[in-house]
């Protein structure tokens, strides 16, 4: 995740990593040291075990707390576009007041049928779903929305496969999907995808291929990439209709926990 994150341009930018406490936790935290030899970085090792939740949200108070006014959320078992920095700093400059955060893939949690479509990579559009796989959000928004959502309990949801799933992110996702005036930004083409396909707590190697193993990813320059937010019903007719099957599932999912 590091070596694709300073592909990026990192000016202005601060990464701070917290490193969950292990035998192993010095030689990450020295590994991690070397990729980002020269840039700006707060390494840090958790005093005690604390979860996936529990650490990205202490990660997020931290760096708001230290004056941030925009966080980009990255976990260790993904890769990162070129640009993904680049389109955040656009997120932030072209921020509306209906905006909670900017995903970096479009589509929900746990769904093989997530959006990326390499024909439209300079495209955004606005969605009702959130997707933990990076994201970024404003102080302003994490204060007044997402902080609150994070730490409850999310209900468990009913997986496409069936199964039962939950945790901050579902949480997240519900609080959205209550909340009618907000939305996320999302590219067409995703800007990052997923790597953990042995071992993970909540991925099976068999979901990881399905979901993940031919998913595109922005791989141009930065430079070249400029960004136009696309109204859905403007959309190209393959980008809507996966745009609206979305939207539908949300409807589903609300009218699911509501039951």
């Amino acid at each position: 995740m590091l070596r694709s994150l300073i592909a990026n341009d990192l000016t202005g930018w601060r990464i701070a990593l917290a490193i969950e406490p292990s035998p192993m936790a010095g030689e990450v935290a020295h590994m991690a040291a070397g990729v980002l030899a020269g840039r700006d970085s707060d390494i840090r090792i958790n005093d005690a075990v604390l979860g996936i939740a529990e650490n990205g949200f202490q990660s997020i108070e931290r760096v708001f707390a230290g004056g941030a006014q925009l966080n980009l959320y990255l976990e260790e078992d993904m890769l990162v576009a070129p640009d993904a920095t680049q389109l955040a700093a656009w997120y932030f400059a072209n921020h509306k007041a209906d905006w909670l955060c900017l995903n970096l893939i479009g589509g929900g949690c746990a769904s093989a049928g997530l959006m990326s479509n390499p024909d439209y990579p300079d495209m955004l559009h606005l969605g009702r779903t959130f997707n933990s796989l990076g994201f970024a959000v404003r102080r302003e928004e994490w204060d007044r929305h997402m902080r609150a959502a994070w730490r409850k309990e999310a209900e468990p949801v009913v997986k496409f496969d069936g199964a039962l799933t939950g945790g901050w992110d579902w949480a997240v996702s519900s609080m959205l999907m209550s909340s009618p005036n907000l939305r996320t930004v999302q590219p067409v083409l995703a800007r990052a995808t997923h790597t953990g396909r042995r071992g993970g707590q909540h991925c099976t190697a068999d979901f990881h291929d399905e979901a993940f193993a031919e998913l595109p990813m922005f791989a141009g320059s930065p430079s070249a990439m400029t960004y136009r937010l696309v109204p859905q019903e403007l959309l190209p007719s393959v980008v809507r209709r996966h745009a609206r099957l979305w939207l539908e599932m949300t409807w589903a999912w609300k009218a699911l926990a509501q039951r």
